[in-house]
């Protein structure tokens, strides 16, 4: 069996998984409720905002964490935002870790040590 179609094969079972069906259902059911949908979207917004601040070394002002946490518990009010959150978390998790196991044991990039130790064995 070729790379490529064990990928394919790999792809229709995680499609297949339970924590993928979850978050297609959780995802249907945000997308059914404009208000709903909104107010994810709006979260998510003000979300990358603050990181995208914070990674370019900014601080956050406390009226902009407070905002961020308010709007944090809105949505940890509404149960289908909520659902949907947890399942796409859980397929996050289920992605990194067979990310991990795929590339766990390939050598790519150079690495300045490796250099180093090939010019230097012991």
């Amino acid at each position: 069996m070729s790379l490529y179609d064990m990928a394919n094969r790999l792809a229709r079972k995680l499609k297949e998984s339970d924590e993928y069906s979850s978050y297609q259902q959780a995802r249907r059911k945000v997308m059914d409720n404009e208000r709903t949908l909104e107010m994810l979207q709006d979260y998510q917004t003000q979300r990358m905002k603050l990181q995208t601040k914070q990674l370019s070394g900014e601080e956050l002002s406390e009226d902009e964490k407070q905002k961020l946490e308010n709007l944090k518990e809105i949505i940890d009010l509404n149960a289908d935002i909520k659902k949907y959150l947890d399942a796409e978390y859980r397929v996050s998790i289920l992605l990194d870790d067979i990310q991990r196991i795929l590339f766990s044991d390939l050598e790519i990039g150079i690495f300045t040590e490796e250099r180093d130790e090939e010019k230097h064995p012991d």
